[in-house]
């Protein structure tokens, strides 16, 4: 059976949206795909996240049906780069899969500086080949490390490459599709703009899709297919619906997670506690919350409902000391 015949055959792994589908020929395992756009908008960023969901799906679904390794490159106290938890569940729920299992089917690796990155690739490599079923890696902002944008910043690109080259051949041979994002780079004309990275980044990718926004109101963006061994480079709208559900903005706003997590508590947790005083005091830490919602949404903190603990932690403990402050002291 010729080459041609058997990828014929293969799985082919959806973007979640169906124009982008079609102008990509769907993502296909033993491939290196490279999304790329403005940071700000975070465009690349989040289709990342939609294709790490939908490579746990089943095929007959638009998935793989196996394991993925998700590797997040960069200081999140600097560049806040980091997973999206709030997003992976939402889309894990849309997916209509059990979100335990499917977290256990991800394996998640931080690098938070160039040496870090390096030592990733050899824990990314290590895995792929112990475990057969982890068919897809994505990467987020895989050459923010090596390529700082403050100034006097050292480019360590020759690191870089050596890492990249290392990754993607693990990838090739145990037909792993590889998805890695970055930044705009500083070249290019007009609306279209090289990817961070260099040369040897545009060079080992074999898909390159450059993604912009074009109306955030919407959630409306473009794609420009500007590399494919087999398909003519082109365009087409980018949008993205699952199901009845339309995923919406971007990146929701954390103040907006906090809000939406606290609504949810309490249409679907306050409104099922059977004790009336238990009411009451989830009502006391709504107060709570909504009093301090500064502190919260300025938090470090990734995740709407830790913050939400933390705070109630606080309010608890304040209760306590007002309470021995009115029990006199022993003589």
């Amino acid at each position: 059976m010729s080459e041609f015949q058997t990828r014929l055959g293969n799985p082919k792994l959806s973007t979640g949206s169906s124009d982008l589908d079609t102008l990509l020929g769907g993502v296909e395992a033993g491939r290196f795909y490279l999304f790329y756009g403005d940071e700000e908008e975070g465009l690349a960023d989040r289709i990342l996240h939609i294709l790490l969901v939908n490579g746990l799906k089943p095929r007959s679904q638009g998935g793989f049906g196996g394991k993925c390794v998700y590797l997040n490159c960069g200081n999140y106290k600097r560049t806040r780069t980091m997973l999206d938890i709030d997003l992976i569940m939402e889309l894990i729920k849309i997916a209509d899969l059990d979100p335990p299992e499917a977290l256990r089917r991800i394996y998640t690796i931080c690098a938070f500086s160039e040496d870090q990155q390096i030592k990733a690739i050899d824990a990314v490599e290590e895995l792929v080949k112990k475990d057969e079923e982890i068919r897809l890696v994505v990467v987020q902002q895989i050459a923010k490390l090596f390529f700082p944008r403050q100034p006097g910043g050292d480019r360590r690109s020759g690191d870089f490459q050596r890492t990249l080259l290392k990754l993607k051949q693990a990838c090739v041979q145990h037909h792993v599709a590889l998805i890695v994002t970055c930044r705009l780079g500083r070249g290019g004309m007009g609306r279209i703009r090289w990817p961070e990275g260099g040369d040897y980044l545009k060079h080992e990718a074999n898909i390159i899709t450059q993604l912009r926004m074009v109306d955030s109101k919407q959630f409306v963006g473009a794609a420009y297919l500007l590399k494919h061994p087999e398909r003519g480079l082109g365009t087409c709208e980018v949008e993205f619906d699952q199901g009845d559900e339309k995923l919406g903005r971007v990146t929701r706003s954390f103040r907006e997670r906090l809000q939406n997590e606290m609504e949810n508590l309490k249409k679907n947790y306050r409104e099922t506690l059977k004790d009336e005083e238990r009411q009451k005091a989830f009502d006391k830490l709504w107060e709570a919350w909504a009093s301090e919602e500064g502190a919260m949404v300025n938090s470090s903190i990734p995740t709407a409902l830790d913050v939400l603990l933390l705070t109630a932690v606080v309010d608890n403990r304040k209760a306590l000391e007002e309470l021995r402050r009115e029990i006199p002291s022993k003589v």
